[in-house]
């Protein structure tokens, strides 16, 4: 029975390591790793995260792991993570399990029944768009006036530079005279 954990835990770490990245970053590393942002995501997402355990003590847990697997150690046995490393590999991110099931007061077993009974990775707990009407108002070229109105099509889209800049021709007799083709015709 201690298999069937830990490969639902082998599958939700994959599934959580691999979430929000290209296939170039996945062939860059070497090996799947998962840094803070989807250990967090992966607690909220577990409903680990609450008013007891909140953010801020995962970020802790996350150091103090970190930490202890970046100290040299004389023991074949441990792990040891080359210093300034930000990211857990499986072996690490267990060890970061056991250390929040303490934290929480809870078993081992408890967090890994959380963690396999989640399904993945989702789009709950994202940034969404805030305050959506002030951001139409003011993409709405309808509302501009004056020289601002100059800088849109009738169907709403920008110009560009056309649109912002005036042209100006410099032709006379003035400082900065630039002869033209019409004016140099004209001399002939």
């Amino acid at each position: 029975m201690p298999s069937k954990p830990s490969s639902g835990l082998q599958k939700a770490f994959d599934r959580y390591s691999k979430f929000g990245k290209t296939q170039a970053q996945l062939a860059d590393q070497h090996g799947l790793r998962i840094g803070s942002a989807g250990i967090q995501k992966m607690m909220k997402d577990c409903s680990l995260i609450d008013s007891k355990y909140t953010s801020q003590l995962l970020d802790n847990d996350i150091a103090r792991v970190l930490g202890k697997l970046t100290i040299k150690s004389n023991e074949p046995s441990t792990i040891c993570y080359p210093k300034g490393m930000k990211t857990f590999e499986i072996k690490g991110f267990k060890v970061l399990i056991d250390r929040i099931a303490e934290s929480k007061g809870v078993g081992h077993d408890a967090i890994l029944a959380r963690i396999n009974a989640n399904e993945g990775p989702s789009l709950n707990h994202v940034t969404e768009v805030t305050n959506k009407d002030i951001t139409h108002r003011m993409t709405d070229t309808t509302q501009y006036t004056g020289t601002h109105k100059e800088r849109f099509d009738e169907e709403g889209h920008g110009k560009g530079k056309e649109g912002r800049s005036d042209e100006i021709v410099s032709t006379g007799y003035v400082q900065g005279f630039k002869i033209n083709d019409q004016v140099s015709s004209m001399k002939k």
